[in-house]
């Protein structure tokens, strides 16, 4: 099989995923805001943050896992892998055991000043948090299978788990809601188990599959020249993420401390929001990402600079396309999925929307780069811009009483542009970034076709929406209109040969599914 086929092949299931993913996550989080209430569900979202935070390590090692097993597959070194796999298993369970540390501290303060808890939910607060510790601290145990399956670009079985997850944790919300009881701990709980048995079946399955993982053997394929190579890579890449979740984590903290767990709770829905958006494109970029890595390895650099040019204006489309049109719905659609809005929520979804967008633009780069290897600038000048818009947010809300969606806008300006900005300057430097060529290439039509479809949707919404029709008779028609636009004025001829293609065979798997 072709490398195009079999990215346009673990596409099209990544998509059928996400389709399955985003039908069932929209009842999901309907169910649970109902059963548990405005205030539980910002409590669970802030308590989670705060281990979130601390999961970086589980994110950095991950990609760092695959980065390395898919470069020395690239380069067709057996022998490699299969010794990269195994210290890569002796690095995590070490991070495991430090993990389960910083935690049981990070309670410490958590629970003593940092957190606002609204009275009587202590215990619930203590019982969430010790639960998802133990599903985080699992997670980092297996991280070198999940990299095992993204660098073999295994997807199939990848899209299968994930339908399997969102059903599991739709089944949970449904027993939450007519279960007795302090629902939160009860939630807390499942999710814990949940979380355990999907990543138990992953590591079942990297020992079915691949060779490397029949067996494991840390102490004779122990290489610490390997160990060194890996953690310096995850030093940096570390540094980068760290910064990312603490500054993500940070705007839940502020907004907790200056404002309470209500908006926390609408902090919540819109983060959920974006990210079932962001998964339309992450699908792509997780496709071909392993593609990006072994060209790399083999010494292609053309190769995988075309992969990374496509693959940023792709992402940016793919978001775009269902992106623009929620934006100008937004209030109906959070109307139509959920019972009780809470206050601020739309305005949350619209900014963190467009910041996501911007992302998309330079997603790719970010890839690229770590395929390199050469991080150290780069991951400083990223973090700095993690950080700076949770520096900036907390010493304006502690001279100014200003909005609570300010801490938004400076993360649209330091994510979504001087990120972006840092991305294509450091790809220039490092993969060799022809810039004329990514604003001919990417940004001119990404946002020409901005532009053009942006206008006719928000000319079909002022025209219909204000008919006896219901919402999603205009909000459908904008998407289908908005589809020779993006198509005519987006994509070039071979992109557009590509995107029939991936169609087609999109189509094909559907029709195989349902014979």
């Amino acid at each position: 099989m072709s490398k195009s086929s079999r990215i346009i092949k673990n596409t099209g299931f990544l998509y059928i995923r996400t389709v399955v993913s985003l039908v069932v996550n929209i009842f999901t989080t309907k169910i649970l805001l109902e059963a548990l209430g405005v205030s539980d569900y910002g409590l669970y979202n802030v308590v989670g943050g705060s281990i979130a935070m601390l999961g970086f390590i589980s994110a950095s090692m991950s990609s760092t896992t695959q980065r390395f097993i898919s470069h020395a597959e690239g380069s067709g070194n057996t022998e490699r892998v299969k010794s990269i796999f195994n210290n890569a298993l002796l690095i995590h369970n070490v991070l495991a055991l430090l993990s389960v540390l910083i935690l049981l501290i990070g309670g410490l303060f958590f629970f003593n000043g940092v957190l606002s808890i609204p009275e009587g939910k202590q215990t619930a607060a203590i019982a969430v948090y010790g639960c998802l510790m133990v599903s985080t601290v699992f997670s980092i145990t297996v991280v070198p299978y999940e990299a095992e399956i993204n660098a073999h670009e295994d997807l199939i079985f990848f899209s299968i788990i994930g339908i399997i997850d969102v059903v599991l944790k739709f089944s949970i919300a449904l027993g939450v809601l007519y279960s007795n009881g302090d629902r939160l701990i009860i939630y807390a709980i499942c999710m814990a188990v949940e979380s355990t048995f999907v990543r138990l079946a992953s590591q079942w399955y990297c020992r079915s599959h691949y060779n490397e993982c029949h067996s494991i053997e840390i102490r004779n394929q122990y290489n610490s020249s390997i160990i060194r190579e890996m953690t310096s890579f995850t030093g940096w890449n570390t540094l980068m993420t760290a910064s990312s979740m603490i500054g993500l984590f940070g705007m839940n903290l502020v907004m907790n401390h200056f404002f309470g767990v209500k908006l926390n709770a609408a902090m919540g829905i819109a983060t959920q929001l974006s990210g079932v958006l962001m998964g339309l494109s992450m699908n792509m970029i997780k496709a071909l990402t392993p593609s990006l890595v072994k060209a790399e390895g083999g010494n292609k650099r053309s190769e995988m600079l075309k992969i990374s040019i496509t693959g940023c204006k792709f992402s940016y489309l793919i978001f775009s396309f269902f992106g623009i049109p929620v934006l100008v719905y937004i209030t109906p659609v959070l109307t139509l999925w959920l019972k009780n809005v809470p206050d601020m929520t739309a305005c949350f979804c619209v900014i963190l929307l467009i910041t996501q967008m911007l992302e998309q633009l330079t997603v790719v780069l970010h890839q690229s780069i770590s395929a390199v290897g050469n991080i150290r600038n780069y991951s400083i000048c990223r973090s700095v811009s993690n950080i700076a818009p949770l520096l900036l947010s907390t010493s304006i809300y502690c001279l100014y009483p200003l909005q609570s969606y300010w801490i938004l806008i400076n993360w649209l300006i330091f994510k979504g542009i001087i990120s972006g900005i840092v991305n294509v300057y450091y790809s220039k430097i490092i993969i060799g970034l022809n810039i004329r060529s990514y604003l001919t290439d990417v940004l001119k039509p990404c946002l020409t076709t901005t532009l053009w479809s942006s206008l006719v949707i928000v000319m079909t919404y002022n025209i219909l929406y204000n008919t006896d029709l219901r919402f999603l008779i205009p909000f459908s028609l904008s998407v289908i209109i908005s589809i020779p636009i993006y198509y005519y004025l987006a994509l070039n001829r071979e992109e557009k040969i590509m995107a029939v293609t991936m169609f087609q065979t999109i189509i094909s798997k559907l029709k195989i599914k349902c014979l």
